[in-house]
């Protein structure tokens, strides 16, 4: 589950609406599933707004696979954020 501040952000950078039609946002979907071996090997990354996305009820149950990412992917992210950490 996201942190409050990551849904107002997402939310915000949306405008309030769904990524993927006009519709507002529902709720606010993981592009890399939330499970416990994701979130020990992308600790940074799989709770931040780069791994998040808005979609309505819809667009979440017919189309949520569209914004997937890689695990591959998902490694770049958690490289990138570390480094940033580290600044």
């Amino acid at each position: 589950m996201f942190p409050d501040e990551v849904k107002r952000a997402v939310y915000e950078a949306q405008n309030g609406y769904c990524k993927g039609c006009l519709n507002r946002i529902h709720s606010i979907h993981h592009k890399l599933h939330d499970t416990a071996y994701n979130r020990k090997k992308f600790p940074l990354f799989i709770n931040s707004p780069m791994n998040a996305v808005g979609l309505c009820y819809k667009c979440h149950r017919d189309r949520s696979h569209l914004y997937r990412v890689t695990e591959k992917e998902a490694e770049v992210y958690e490289e990138w954020l570390r480094k940033l950490a580290n600044k």
